[in-house]
């Protein structure tokens, strides 16, 4: 558990992202809804996985965000399959996330702490899907996003509460983590500790014998080895594509509801008029009145505002009504009641006395229906058009909800049915490495990918408010490996190389053991007899070391020398069988970092992280520890034998 959150919890945003995840796999993954009531049971929608205080985590909800996650998880490696990714702790990894945040949460309400609706509120307010085009929350987005994933609304919340009790419980327990000086320094000169070696290789290929393998050896191997073949679950997809543009001759404003609309808007096609001025505030009257003669005595504004320490504002163009908000009716009235180039007289505001300078009078006409007709009529039809392309969007949703067939509802609505071959969930046709998927299908895989086999049809966004479509899973191939024959060259291949390798194998470990007594790296590649690359001069800082971790770039042979001890080799198997390494340690030159300011800076950073997070995971352990956790083994074994298809 420790190496866990280790490895989860890289920052205090990481530990909060952490457990925005678990309430997240509920968000965007799970499609049961959590029952409260029963014992426990088996593996159905009212089973218990565990009870955690007065919660229960049911079987069901636990299933649907280990099956939802896994299909995360495969759409960035597509060759994982359901069991491997169990087998590999996805199951577990996914239990102990949820049993936390039921934990968290139990603790909270146990102990006073609240999140409360408003809070909530904001937060599902937040989520871009559940919002409208204007950027503020849409009821009918939320309702449709629900129904979507077949979560209830308080499902959404308790998931949301949960989350929002951890980000309060969980960041002050690491607070303030102190680390002592004599740990940085040891752990910050290991950074400038650097290694000098050697690394010879022993290619598989040079032990291939040019031979054809028999028949039953081929299976044999191909029968061992069947996972590396296996293609992962691939779907076929029926699709139907449909934007607002099949409105565009179909929906047309009338004249009544174009005269009702000049009706509304009758102040904004109103005539107008604005005012382009200059001001200054005086505190009196009299001195108002006074700057307003010598302005039409024939100085400037500017000019006459600075003989008495004042400065111009510089309003610019300002409507009656704006400028009597922003001043004084009485200001607005003075200022409008002059004329261009004059002076306004004076009048009075909360801030004082008004003089302004009219530069520059502006009038528009009032406009008539004619006149705005055109304008009228392209805003009711693009507003007619989105309700129409939301009311048949809904539509279809009810009608699949209803029963009806993805074919029964492209038919109704004219649509043009497409197909794709079984593909994977990136997209990606195994049977035609040529095949690209239309852009749309960016939208439209992870929805066909998150589908249970018997589910409904379903209508996806592509555009918001512009494209859709409507999907169906038509075929659903499990995760397989293909017959032997369709891929023998590439298992021949790969049988070949597996051989040579064992033979590598058995020179390399031949080479390390000379160089363990005594022999020179390169003495002993010539002992071998056989003919292999040059030898590869190593040298590197555990600095470089980081450096490279850090881009998913370092050589696995640099990694083993680092954890070896002087004067010694060991072999290494090269990645997909190509061959053997050989790494010979010749010598460590330790590091000295007790002057470097930086580097101990950086560890003792680092360091109050790790002491912070082992703090919050002491933490949350204590939390179950309090609350009580009890987990369900018969229910939980049941179901991961069902999910890995050992039933």
């Amino acid at each position: 558990m420790i190496t866990f959150f280790r490895n989860i919890f890289a920052s205090k945003i990481g530990l909060f992202l952490t457990m925005c995840f678990v309430a997240l796999i509920a968000i965007a993954f799970a499609s049961a809804d959590v029952t409260g009531s029963g014992a426990f049971g088996g593996v159905t929608g009212s089973g218990t996985a565990a009870q955690v205080g007065d919660s229960k985590l049911s079987t069901s909800e636990l299933s649907q965000s280990v099956n939802n996650a896994f299909r995360a998880e495969q759409r960035e490696n597509t060759g994982l399959d359901l069991r491997t990714y169990i087998e590999g702790g996805g199951f577990d990894g996914i239990l102990d996330r949820l049993i936390n945040s039921f934990s968290i949460a139990a603790f909270g309400n146990k102990y006073g702490m609240t999140a409360g609706k408003r809070l909530v509120d904001g937060e599902i307010a937040s989520i871009p899907s559940f919002q409208g085009a204007d950027g503020q929350f849409s009821e009918e987005n939320f309702r449709r996003a629900l129904q979507q994933q077949g979560i209830k609304e308080q499902q959404l919340r308790d998931d949301f509460t949960r989350n929002l009790l951890a980000d309060q419980l969980l960041p002050v327990a690491g607070f303030g983590a102190a680390v002592p000086q004599n740990l940085v320094t040891p752990y910050a000169s290991l950074l400038l500790e650097a290694r000098q070696g050697q690394i010879a290789i022993v290619p598989s290929a040079a032990f291939i014998e040019n031979t054809t393998p028999a028949d039953t050896a081929l299976a044999a191997f191909y029968s061992k080895n069947a996972s590396r073949y296996t293609i992962p679950e691939r779907r076929t997809i029926s699709y139907a594509l449909f934007s607002k543009e099949r409105f565009n001759d179909k929906v047309q404003p009338t004249e009544q509801e174009i005269q009702g609309q000049f009706n509304l808007d009758k102040a904004k096609y109103a005539a107008s008029e604005t005012r382009n001025i200059d001001q200054v505030i005086l505190p009196t009257q009299a001195a108002a009145q006074a700057l307003a003669d010598k302005i039409s005595g024939g100085d400037s504004i500017a000019a006459a505002a600075q003989s008495v320490g004042l400065s111009v504002a510089e309003v610019g163009s300002v409507n009656k009504s704006a400028l009597a908000g922003t001043a004084s009716q009485a200001v607005a009235d003075a200022v409008f009641s002059a004329s261009s180039g004059g002076v306004s007289a004076p009048a009075q505001s909360a801030l004082g006395w008004h003089i302004a300078k009219i530069n520059d009078i502006t009038k528009v006409p009032a406009q008539t229906l004619d006149q705005v007709r055109a304008t009228i009529v392209a805003e009711l039809t693009r507003e007619k058009i989105d309700e129409a392309m939301a009311e048949l969007t809904v539509s279809m949703e009810d009608e699949f909800a209803g029963g009806s067939s993805f074919e029964d509802v492209a038919n109704a609505e004219e649509l043009k049915v497409e197909s794709t071959p079984a593909l994977l969930a990136n997209g990606q046709n195994p049977e035609d490495q040529n095949y690209r998927p239309i852009p749309e299908m960016q939208r439209i895989l992870p929805v066909a990918f998150s589908l249970e086999e018997d589910s409904d049809p379903q209508v996806v966004e592509i555009i918001p408010g512009q494209q859709y479509a409507i999907l169906d899973v038509t075929n659903i191939t499990e995760a397989a490996p293909p017959p032997l024959n369709r891929i023998k060259p590439i298992v021949t291949r790969d049988y070949l190389l597996d051989e040579g390798s064992k033979k590598a194998k058995t020179i390399a470990d031949q080479i390390a053991k000379e160089v363990g007594s005594g022999t020179a790296l390169s003495k002993a590649v010539a002992n071998a007899k056989v003919s292999l690359p040059n030898i590869e001069t190593v040298n590197s800082t555990r600095a470089d070391l980081a450096r490279q971790s850090q881009q998913g770039q370092v050589p696995p042979p640099l990694t083993l020398m680092f954890s070896m001890a002087e004067n010694t080799a060991k072999t290494l198997k090269a990645p997909q069988n190509q061959g053997w390494f050989v790494v010979n340690l010749n010598k460590i030159n330790p590091g000295d970092a007790s002057e470097r300011s930086d580097l101990l800076n950086a560890t003792r950073g680092q360091f109050k992280q790790v002491f912070g997070n082992e703090y919050t995971e002491q933490f949350i352990n204590a939390m179950k520890q309090d609350v009580g956790v009890e987990r369900n083994e018969d229910a939980l074994a049941a179901l991961k034998n069902q999910l890995t298809g050992r039933n």
